[in-house]
């Protein structure tokens, strides 16, 4: 058995950082949720339960992986969260009447 700390790391898929996986994920599941239950005048409620749960998600990953953190990934990972906002407010200006 190989007691080498380059083989006990975590492996990621392709050696992607956490941070930026779960600012992926967000993205993904932000704009699909969006364009399905938001697309409309009246938000549907299935759209909140979506982005608590993807929240919820999130509290948990950073939680998991904080030595993942850094002070640059909370810069980007506070900048994603910015520009989902901004985002959202986009998508919902141009909202069609169902």
């Amino acid at each position: 058995m190989d007691n080498n700390p380059v083989f006990n790391r975590r492996q990621n898929h392709n050696n992607t950082p956490e941070s930026i996986t779960l600012i992926i994920t967000n993205v993904i599941v932000f704009i699909v949720a969006t364009q399905i239950f938001a697309n409309c005048t009246k938000i549907s409620t299935f759209y909140w339960v979506v982005m608590g749960a993807l929240g919820v998600y999130n509290f948990f990953n950073i939680r998991k992986y904080r030595e993942d953190y850094g002070k640059v990934q909370v810069i980007a990972y506070v900048i994603s969260i910015i520009v989902l906002i901004a985002m959202f407010f986009l998508l919902r200006s141009r909202a069609q009447t169902c």
